[in-house]
C-alpha cells in the first residue's frame, strides 16, 4: 500500500503540472490573439486615418485657374529649364521663378509673350516668343501660377521618361515633355501658325523636306542645340536648347524623329 500511495502521488503531481502548462498555453494564445487583434485594428485605424489624411489633401480645393496655370507650365515645358515648380537648378543661365510673384501681371505676360535671353548668342539658353502658340487664357493662367508662388498641384507633373526601352521609346516621351508637340505638332507633323515668318507656319520635323534639309544626326542635334531665333516677337522662335538638353536626351529625340514619316 505505501507504495501504490507514492506512485498515486507521483502520477496525480505529473497530470497537475501538465495541466498548468496547458492552463498557461491557453493563457498565453488568448493574450496573443488579443495583442494581435488590438495591433490589427490600431493599424487598420492608422492606416484609415492616413488615407482619410491623403484624401482630404488631394481634395483639397486649388483655384482653377493656379491649377490650370500648373499644368501649363508643365505642358509648355518651363519646368524643363526652370525646374519643377520653377526651383531652377536646371542651369546658371536660367533663374528660379520663386521671386516671380514680386513682377507685376503685366511684366509677367510681356515675359511670356515676347522671351528673354541672349537671342544672339545660341550657346545660351534663350525663353522662345509663346506670343502665337499660348493663348491669352492659358498666359493669364501661368501668370495666376507664378503670383500664387507656384504650389504642388496634384498630377502637374512632367512625363517621365521611360528607361531600357530603346532610345526612340525615351525620345517619344521627351518630344512631349520638352514641349517639341506645342510647336511642331502631333507626330512632328507641322502646321502651327506664325504669321509674321517666311513659311507662315512653323515647320514640320518629318516629310520629305524636312528629310532632305536634315540629313544626317548631327544636323538635326546642332539644330536643337542652337534653335531658330528668326526676329523679334510676335515671330515665334525655337529657343536655343544648348546647356539644357543633354547629349543623351538629343539622341533619343533624334532617334524619335527618324521613325516619323
Amino acid at each position: 500500500m505505501p507504495r501504490r500511495r507514492r506512485d498515486w502521488t507521483a502520477g496525480a503531481a505529473e497530470a497537475l503540472i501538465v495541466m498548468v502548462a496547458i492552463g498557461l498555453a491557453f493563457v498565453a494564445g488568448i493574450a496573443g490573439w488579443a495583442i494581435g487583434h488590438a495591433g490589427r485594428s490600431a493599424g487598420t485605424a492608422i492606416a484609415s486615418t492616413t488615407r482619410t489624411s491623403t484624401s482630404a489633401a488631394q481634395g483639397a480645393a486649388i483655384d482653377p485657374s493656379v491649377a490650370a496655370g500648373a499644368h501649363d507650365f508643365v505642358q509648355f515645358a518651363c519646368a524643363k529649364c526652370h525646374g519643377e515648380q520653377g526651383r531652377g537648378g536646371v542651369s546658371p543661365d536660367v533663374p528660379a521663378l520663386t521671386n516671380a510673384k514680386d513682377l507685376t501681371p503685366g511684366q509677367l505676360r510681356e515675359i511670356i509673350d515676347h522671351g528673354l535671353g541672349e537671342s544672339a548668342n545660341p550657346k545660351k539658353p534663350f525663353m522662345p516668343v509663346w506670343g502665337n502658340v499660348i493663348s491669352t487664357r492659358q498666359v493669364d493662367e501661368l501668370v495666376s501660377y507664378l503670383r500664387a508662388g507656384l504650389p504642388s498641384v496634384p498630377t502637374a507633373t512632367p512625363l517621365p521618361i521611360p528607361r531600357n526601352q530603346g532610345l526612340a521609346v525615351a525620345g517619344a516621351a521627351l518630344y512631349v515633355s520638352d514641349g517639341c508637340i506645342n510647336c511642331h505638332g502631333p507626330n512632328g507633323l507641322g502646321g502651327v501658325p506664325n504669321p509674321q515668318s517666311e513659311d507662315k507656319t512653323i515647320p514640320p520635323l518629318s516629310g520629305v523636306d524636312f528629310r532632305g534639309e536634315f540629313n544626317t544626326d548631327a544636323k538635326i542635334i546642332d539644330f536643337i542645340r542652337t534653335g531658330s531665333v528668326l526676329g523679334r516677337a510676335p515671330i515665334v522662335s525655337m529657343p536655343h536648347w544648348g546647356g539644357i538638353i543633354s547629349d543623351q536626351e538629343l539622341n533619343a529625340l533624334v532617334a524619335y524623329l527618324k521613325t516619323l514619316k
